[in-house]
């Protein structure tokens, strides 16, 4: 074993950090964007519900109100 042998293995350990650590700070972008975009979609979705419930809270009233406004009428006899 001569004395250029532990730092090629330094050298070579290096380089199999440094390309590890690219590739963890791709993944960490990437994910980074995913969860981004899974924010905009939830946030769409929350909307998306809530004006759901409002129509049909609202349908719920005018079918409610149709109700008794057909209650309220006279039977027409035949």
């Amino acid at each position: 074993m001569n004395a250029q042998t532990p730092d090629i293995t330094l050298t070579t350990q290096l380089v199999a950090i440094e390309e590890r650590m690219e590739r963890l700070l791709g993944l960490v972008e990437k994910l980074s964007i995913e969860n981004g975009d899974l924010k905009k979609r939830e946030k769409s979705l929350l909307e998306e519900c809530n004006d759901l419930r409002s129509r049909n809270a609202k349908a719920g009233s005018q079918l409610e109100a149709l109700i008794q406004r057909l209650k309220q009428q006279p039977p027409t006899g035949a």
